[in-house]
C-alpha cells in the first residue's frame, strides 16, 4: 500500500533540474543542479520536497578504496547565484564498495521558513574518478 502522505506529484510546468555528475574531485569539481526559485514569500507552504536523485556510480567511479565517498546534498540561499549557502536542508555521504554507489534518492522536506533559492550539490571524493557521463536530477514534489 501507497504511503498517503509521501509527496509524489511533480509540478507539470516545472520540469526537473537534471545536472552532469562532476569530473574532478573535492570542492572545485562540485556538481550543481540549476537553483529552484521558490518566491519572495516570507514564509513556504509546507507540503513539498525535493528529491535528488543519482544514478549509480560504477566501481571505476566509487571504487572501495573511495572512503571519502560521493555526497549528495540540497542546500538554500537568498541569492540565485548561491554567493553564500544560507543552510544544507539535508545531505548524504556515501563510501564506495567493491561494486561502486547504487542509484540514490535524496528526499527533503523544505521548511517553512527557508530561502527563497534550492539547488542540489554533488561531490566526489578525494579517491573517485569523473563521473560526467551522467546526470542527477533536482525535482520539486507535492
Amino acid at each position: 500500500m501507497a504511503n498517503e502522505f509521501a509527496r509524489n506529484l511533480q509540478d507539470a510546468s516545472l520540469n526537473p533540474a537534471t545536472f552532469t555528475l562532476p569530473t574532478t574531485i573535492a570542492a572545485a569539481g562540485s556538481a550543481v543542479s540549476a537553483a529552484i526559485d521558490l518566491g519572495p514569500d516570507l514564509v513556504k507552504g509546507t507540503g513539498f520536497e525535493v528529491d535528488l536523485a543519482v544514478p549509480a556510480l560504477n566501481a571505476t567511479i566509487a571504487p572501495a578504496a573511495s572512503t571519502a565517498g560521493v555526497t549528495y546534498s540540497v542546500e538554500s540561499s537568498t541569492t540565485s547565484t548561491f554567493a553564500a549557502v544560507a543552510r544544507v536542508l539535508g545531505s548524504q555521504t556515501i563510501a564506495g564498495s567493491g561494486s561502486g554507489v547504487v542509484a540514490t534518492s535524496l528526499r527533503v522536506r523544505v521548511p517553512s521558513n527557508c530561502e527563497r533559492y534550492i539547488r542540489a550539490r554533488v561531490l566526489l571524493g578525494t579517491t573517485a574518478t569523473d563521473a560526467s557521463a551522467l546526470a542527477a536530477t533536482l525535482t520539486l514534489r507535492f
